[in-house]
Order: C-alpha cells, then sequence, then structure tokens
C-alpha cells in the first residue's frame, strides 16, 4: 500500500472511530500523532473485571477501561497493536495488557475498520466475549470455569447508542459461531433491522389466506399476540 493510500485509510478510520464516539454513551476517544492520527487511546466508560496479580486479592468491578490502539507502518496490511492501560482480568489479555487480536476472534484483514476493532475491544472489556481455548491468562481462564459471582457480561449495555438512545445498538459485525466475526458490509447493510421505542408501526398487511399464499412467499412475518 501506497503512502497515499495509507493515509486516506487512516483518515477514514478516523472518520469511523470519530462518529463511533459521538454517537456512544461508553466510548471516549483521544488521537494521537500526526493529522490523519496514527495513534489512539480509547476509554470506555463501562463495567469490567480486575484483579491485582502481585496479591491474592479477590476478583473486583471496575468501571473505566482506557487502551491504546497504535496503528504500525504496514498498517492496514497488519493489525494494530493494542495494548490495555488499565487492569482488567480476562482470559485473552496478559498481565501485561497486550493483546492479540486473533486471540478474541479476529482473523486481521485491511477491510477490518477501526470501529469493528473498538466494538469487539468492548465485547473484550464487558465479558461479552472470551475465548477459554486462547487463554493466555489461565488464572483468569480457570476463574470464569468455577466462578458463580458474576453473570457475565457484566455490563450489558451496547458501544453505540448516545445516551439518550442507550437501549439501541447495530454492530458492524455479527458474532459467528467458532467466535470470530463476520463484517456486515454494504452488500448486506439491508439486512440490518433496528426496532426501537420511537420506530413507528407501519400498517400491517392483508394476512394471505390459503388461497393467496404462494409456496416461496417468506418475505413477510407477523410478531403479535395471536
Amino acid at each position: 500500500m501506497s503512502s497515499i493510500e495509507r493515509k486516506q485509510r487512516l483518515r477514514e478510520d478516523f472518520k469511523l472511530l470519530s462518529a463511533l464516539a459521538d454517537h456512544s454513551a461508553i466510548l471516549q476517544l483521544q488521537k494521537r500523532g500526526d493529522d490523519p492520527p496514527d495513534r489512539y487511546t480509547l476509554t470506555f466508560q463501562g463495567k469490567g473485571l480486575a484483579c491485582d496479580p502481585t496479591s491474592r486479592a479477590d476478583v473486583k468491578l471496575i468501571d473505566q477501561h482506557r487502551i491504546e490502539l497504535r496503528l504500525p507502518y504496514a498498517y492496514p496490511d497488519v493489525a494494530p497493536d493494542v495494548r490495555w492501560l488499565t487492569a482488567i482480568f480476562h482470559p485473552n489479555i496478559s498481565f501485561s495488557g497486550f493483546i492479540r487480536l486473533q486471540d478474541v476472534g479476529i482473523s486481521w484483514d485491511p477491510p477490518v475498520a477501526l470501529d469493528v476493532v473498538c466494538e469487539r475491544l468492548w465485547d473484550v472489556a464487558c465479558l461479552r466475549y472470551y475465548n477459554l481455548e486462547t487463554a493466555t491468562n489461565y488464572h483468569a481462564k480457570n476463574w470464569i470455569e468455577e466462578q458463580t459471582q458474576w453473570e457475565l457480561p457484566v455490563d450489558r449495555r451496547p458501544l453505540r447508542g448516545a445516551p439518550d438512545q442507550a437501549g439501541g445498538n447495530v454492530v458492524r459485525y455479527r458474532h459467528t459461531d467458532g467466535g470470530g466475526i463476520e463484517l456486515q458490509g454494504a452488500a448486506d447493510d439491508d439486512g440490518v433491522l433496528f426496532i426501537g421505542e420511537d420506530t413507528p408501526v407501519p400498517p400491517l398487511p392483508p394476512r394471505p389466506t390459503p388461497r393467496t399464499a404462494r409456496p416461496d412467499d417468506d418475505d413477510v412475518f407477523y410478531i403479535g399476540d395471536e
């Protein structure tokens, strides 16, 4: 990738991250580096778990995460560097705070944008996502296998959604059965539907009868009291 193409990609990522932060009650974004930025500090104002590795202290709830996101010179051909700056207790994050995206279900590919990475990092922070098979913190792995104290995830709020819209979330990836991600690109954007409290209720179409129904008519389904 040429220098011009890389700068264009960095600008696009900055726009996506800025838009995500503007519509999030959880994410705060601090850019670093030249214009366009190649380093970020991400702050999630949300719950997670932490444990002091130097003592036998109990696992405790925390309410803030700070993460350093660095984009190497070869980005986006290579994955971003990610390091947790605050304490976190998670099977896929070492006590040093470094995290490999492949350990949290992201097989890196240049089309994966930074807002998608942020969505997965929030899933990691609140323990909506963890993979015990790729654990690097075995203390956390063993604890999760045995613990009954906390219901996971410890924070159920979506990353996307302004403070007055905290109940709604349309993510740009889907969880797959194997724990990875499947991007929701422009080709399938029409398949993403969000229904919130303010969504107007359209009139129902006529209910098909055995005489009018078609065998392949699966475009309409009913959700109701009947």
